[in-house]
């Protein structure tokens, strides 16, 4: 079922992009596929309470990863620090505020999609050279690779994602570390 669900879902991608809108909508386009699947009537009381839990994620309040804070204020007395995050814009602004975690960074950048087009863009703006600038991620496909194609620093911190994200590294020249505290023995 989350197979058919990830297939549906990387398809709306495809087509909307990371609106907010998608997930909810993808989650009801599974259960008219397994309603129809086994010859049942779409319910739409069941459809509204599918749809509810597609919206019940963007209102999770997401926890920082441990470390986070002190990581970041080490690394802002070093580094021009930019983030640039995947999402719905409203979705992501919301989640950056409530981290409390804005101040770290010179520049924030909320996101289509994360490609080596987003990210030169970046480095022009900011007049970053290549090889003084590292990509801190969880994602191989958003993260690393562009990163790698680019020919940054790159920093992986692998985490569990979905499989819009799964993907092979381009190559190894790449540091992965466990946990965000340890970047600090790197940069």
């Amino acid at each position: 079922m989350l197979e058919k669900l990830d297939e549906i879902d990387i398809s709306h991608i495809m087509e909307q992009g990371f609106a907010k809108e998608r997930y909810p909508f993808s989650l009801i386009k599974t259960y008219h596929y397994y309603s129809e699947k086994v010859g049942k009537k779409i319910n739409p009381a069941i459809e509204k309470k599918v749809a509810d839990i597609g919206w019940k994620v963007f209102r999770k309040v997401p926890e920082c990863v441990e470390g986070a804070e002190q990581v970041l204020s080490i690394l802002k007395k070093r580094y021009f620090l930019v983030l640039a995050t995947l999402g719905d814009p409203e979705i992501q602004a919301q989640k950056i505020a409530h981290s409390g975690l804005k101040p770290y960074f010179s520049a924030i950048y909320i996101l289509n999609y994360k490609n080596i087009d987003e990210y030169q863009r970046i480095l022009e703006e900011h007049n970053l050279n290549k090889k003084e600038t590292w990509i801190v991620g969880n994602s191989v496909r958003s993260d690393l690779n562009p990163g790698l194609r680019l020919g940054l620093n790159c920093i992986l911190i692998p985490s569990s994602t979905w499989k819009f994200e799964e993907e092979e590294p381009i190559s190894d020249q790449y540091i992965q570390i466990n946990a965000l505290t340890e970047i600090l023995n790197y940069l």
